[in-house]
């Protein structure tokens, strides 16, 4: 499971280190380093799926008809954007730069953990995003989740 937060910088060329824990991860639990990585569905981040949970995604939507616009606008922006990568001996991983534009990477970026997958976020708008956590949570929500 991906949990917690890291921050890394990214190189010129768009190559970023993909946290130790994250690595270890893919290596244990799914016993294949590669990944997708690809826009998030909500978000002006990026999603990294182990290969998987990528086909457990892929495996969903081709259970949907095809005909449905928000499976097809879904298709379009998520598996259009994948891009396969596996991180070198270094743990990097090159981002591609259609990812990097989406997200606004520059130079510092931010993984975050969720579960099955992990984010890859800018720094500045991981800061945006994490400081709306002062708004409050939605209580109905957190009843039925029993938090």
């Amino acid at each position: 499971m991906f949990s917690g937060g890291h921050t890394n910088n990214m190189d010129i060329k768009g190559r970023v280190n993909v946290p130790a824990p994250f690595r270890d991860v893919l290596r244990h639990q799914y016993g294949d380093a590669r990944m997708m990585i690809t826009l998030d569905i909500f978000d002006n981040c990026l999603r990294a799926y182990p290969l998987q949970e990528w086909e457990a995604f892929l495996e969903k939507l081709r259970q949907q008809p095809s005909t449905n616009r928000t499976v097809r606008r879904i298709t379009r922006r998520v598996v259009g954007s994948a891009f396969e990568c596996e991180p070198d001996k270094q743990g990097r991983v090159l981002l591609a730069p259609t990812l990097r534009d989406h997200a606004s990477l520059q130079k510092t970026v931010h993984f975050s953990g969720h579960n099955n997958t992990f984010e890859i976020w800018s720094h500045e708008l991981w800061q945006k995003e994490t400081g709306q956590f002062d708004e409050p949570f939605d209580e109905g929500l957190l009843a039925e989740l029993g938090i």
